[in-house]
């Protein structure tokens, strides 16, 4: 199975593991998740409740409204920057983050911390220079970091906090993998949460090129957790960590993340550059 905010059902490429590929409508509803009277576990996400992620892991709607991923404040010196996935706000040659709006703390409905409508999306080269999400694309571009306006003369982290960020995380690394899966078992309403090891593996695309490196865990999130933060430190099982990659896509049983390296660094500090000029005031929604 594979994770995506805004695709129809498509073939998939080489590999065992893909990005992209169907639809987690904005509102989606399901069966409730499994795991709902315990604590993130081993290859089943679990809920999270309470602590920083709270306040900082929300969901993406995006495409005119029309679709939901995940996303996380994440620390910046403009205070203002979501990580999440490529393929969440740039599809088919073209942006789809107007109207888009970060709803952090989102619960069965509820909104603690209100609406933050989205400035701008910044993504790859490689990720808006190819066909689409399945088709010669490598889920290591599949990251973009994006802009929020400020609300009520406040910056976003001021209001919500912020993960930490961390690049080059190495070949083994503990995390906590974040979101709000909306398919299958899940219905979209709950943040929830995979625990375990985290291990790059090359991740097969185009055969006339090189592959590329993802991060892959045990877990069996859904659609809607596209974007969701990978969060790694000794309190990520209890939602506050540093980021070091973000859901991309998967199978049945694991997920695979883009290694944040040089490359997601340099997406990260032109997007952060580019916000620390005012923005014009948001209207609180």
């Amino acid at each position: 199975m594979a994770l995506a905010c805004v695709l129809p059902a498509a073939d998939s490429p080489p590999g065992d593991r893909v990005s992209g590929a169907a639809a987690a409508a904005w509102g989606a509803a399901a069966p409730t998740p499994p795991g709902a009277d315990g604590p993130p576990q081993r290859g089943q996400a679990g809920p999270v409740v309470g602590g920083l992620s709270a306040s900082s892991v929300g969901v993406l709607v995006v495409d005119g409204g029309r679709h939901q991923c995940s996303a996380a404040v994440v620390a910046s010196r403009s205070r203002r920057l979501l990580a999440t996935a490529a393929h969440c706000v740039w599809l088919d040659g073209q942006w789809r983050v107007d109207g888009a709006m970060f709803i952090p703390g989102w619960a069965s409905g509820e909104e603690p911390y209100g609406r933050w409508a989205v400035d701008t999306a910044y993504a790859p080269p490689a990720w808006q220079e190819a066909n689409s999400p399945i088709e010669d694309v490598a889920a290591a571009t599949d990251f973009a970091f994006v802009s929020l306006l400020p609300r009520d003369g406040l910056l976003p982290e001021q209001v919500l906090g912020a993960q930490g960020i961390r690049f080059s995380p190495g070949e083994r690394v503990e995390v906590a993998a974040l979101g709000y899966p909306a398919l299958g078992g899940y219905d979209g309403q709950s943040l929830r949460g995979c625990v375990g090891e985290a291990v790059v593996e090359d991740f097969p695309h185009n055969p006339e090129q090189p592959p590329g490196q993802v991060l892959a865990l045990d877990c069996d999130m859904t659609e809607g957790a596209s974007g969701g933060p990978w969060l790694t430190g000794p309190d990520a099982a209890d939602g506050r960590g540093q980021v070091i990659g973000v859901v991309s896509g998967g199978d049945d049983t694991a997920l695979v993340s883009p290694v944040f390296d040089d490359t997601a660094w340099r997406i990260y500090t032109a997007a952060d550059s580019a916000s620390l000029t005012p923005p014009p005031e948001s209207a609180a929604p």
